[in-house]
């Protein structure tokens, strides 16, 4: 049962070639013939974020320089971690077509979804550094964020693909998470700084699994590195992911072709 899951894992990830090539022609072939083509990815990112700070700039007293930056890093780093929530659950449901009719590695697809996030993230990635330019806020990366990436994107695959995993046998699973994702965004400090939150409210920071990974890539691009305190956190929702995703995918991979 695990070692053919283990097969599957290694059979997936040989197809790197392909799922590389499939992930950026599906993000290509949505922007043909526009005339800023996948800037177009980066335009949510940057309007929400202008808002957040123009609204919370005037709130809190702070500059739209200083606070811009803070806000589009943490909105970069929250949507590549919550597509985990609002797109996981629909990985092998939108590939049902091709599970049906291809021998294909199941992991073949949260391999494909997670690369395809992290293009997004890369252009997302471009536009922030532009805009930290114009804002004359520009800072060498911390090195940290070679380490938090990966993190990231192994959780990404982990915990889409146990979204995936459960939404294919409960279909109200992909219409649930979206809206746990919007909670989680507000409760999560995306869009305000964490040192708002005093007394027993500060619980939400210490105890929300979700911002030491917002703070892993957010707080290395804006030039220096995540807090030590949130590390242990990080690692242990790290291994509880890859312990459930291996666990469930080996007990029930041969029922996801049924499931879709």
């Amino acid at each position: 049962m695990y070692s053919k899951a283990l097969k599957d894992l290694s059979a997936g990830f040989q197809l790197s070639h392909v799922w590389i090539y499939q992930a950026y022609h599906e993000i290509s072939a949505k922007y043909k013939r526009t005339v800023l083509g996948s800037v177009w990815i980066a335009g949510s990112m940057v309007f929400t974020s202008l808002a957040f700070a123009i609204v919370f700039g005037a709130i809190f007293n702070q500059s739209l320089q200083d606070n811009l930056p803070y806000i589009m890093g943490g909105l970069m780093s929250y949507g590549l971690i919550a597509a985990a929530l609002t797109e996981g659950p629909d990985i092998y449901l939108s590939n049902g077509g091709i599970i049906s009719n291809h021998a294909y590695p199941f992991t073949y697809f949260n391999f494909e979804w997670s690369f395809k996030n992290l293009l997004l993230f890369g252009h997302n990635l471009v536009v922030f550094e532009i805009t930290l330019v114009l804002l004359q806020r520009l800072v060498v990366p911390h090195w940290s964020v070679v380490i938090g990436l990966p993190f990231i994107m192994v959780n990404l695959f982990t915990w889409g693909g146990l979204a995936s995993l459960i939404a294919s046998r409960y279909r109200d699973l992909r219409f649930l998470m979206p809206y746990l994702s919007q909670l989680l965004m507000f409760i999560t400090p995306v869009t305000y700084h964490a040192s708002i939150m005093t007394g027993v409210r500060h619980n939400i920071v210490d105890y929300n699994p979700i911002f030491p990974f917002v703070e892993m890539i957010r707080a290395p691009l804006l030039g220096y590195p995540m807090p030590l305190q949130y590390w242990p956190m990080a690692i242990g929702v790290t291994l509880v992911g890859m312990a459930l995703w291996f666990v469930f995918f080996s007990i029930f991979r041969k029922r996801i072709a049924f499931w879709i």
